[in-house]
């Protein structure tokens, strides 16, 4: 399928030891959602592929004195040694766990921490009027947070890569794909162009997650997608 809504509020939870689990999907690549129990701890584990873990609510407080908050990320790369990210899992804590094929992703941990990264202008070749990002993350995983006004939209176009869009606040419609709220995750295949995104009366922001390359913004009536229109 060359897009995809989820509604992690729909599906119910399964019980772990510990925490709660919600398998919201394996294609392209395998995303649940894990409520940990008040004062849980967190060990990372030794995988194939890389994890990127956002920050939904509560937060984790490392063993090496770092906190993980609110709409923080963390990044775990492919093989890592088990238990080289512990520590303690705050009260209310959930958190979005996405996979990523090696060797995506930088080499060490990596924390992103929201306040630490600038909101600046995303330049476009163009020179059509886009919204301001916060560059997270760049390489072959990139990620960015932004966010569009209510008056702001962006027409038809397309990206290179396969990307998620984790909206944090508000809400946005997607052209007929219809709206995704607060808590939605949408993951698109690269190559195909769709729009317009219309944001919310209250305007939208989310993390922008592009799994094989940078963020490039195309636009459909300049540059056609070589996978077409969305359907």
């Amino acid at each position: 399928m060359s897009w995809q809504k989820f509604h992690p509020d729909s599906l119910a939870w399964r019980e772990s030891e510990n925490r709660q689990e919600k398998l919201i999907t394996e294609e392209p690549s395998g995303l649940k959602q894990v409520m940990f129990s008040s004062g849980a701890t967190f060990n990372s584990a030794s995988t194939t592929y890389g994890v990127l873990l956002l920050v939904v609510s509560g937060g984790l407080q490392l063993d090496d004195g770092q906190e993980v908050k609110k709409e923080d990320l963390l990044w775990i790369p492919a093989h890592t040694e088990k238990a080289t990210v512990t520590g303690r899992c705050l009260a209310g804590t959930c958190i979005f766990e996405l996979q990523v094929s090696s060797p995506l992703g930088p080499a060490e941990v990596t924390l992103i921490k929201k306040q630490a990264f600038a909101w600046q202008s995303f330049d476009d070749p163009a020179g059509r009027p886009t919204q301001p990002v916060q560059v997270l993350m760049e390489g072959n995983l990139s990620i960015l947070r932004t966010r569009f006004v209510p008056e702001y939209t962006a027409g038809d176009h397309w990206h290179d890569f396969d990307t998620w869009y984790f909206i944090t606040d508000g809400d946005m419609r997607f052209g007929h794909e219809g709206v995704y709220k607060t808590g939605q995750v949408r993951q698109v295949t690269g190559g195909y162009s769709y729009g317009p995104e219309e944001p919310g009366d209250d305007g939208v922001e989310f993390v922008l997650v592009s799994v094989g390359g940078p963020v490039m913004l195309h636009w459909a009536d300049l540059e056609p997608a070589p996978r077409g229109q969305l359907q």
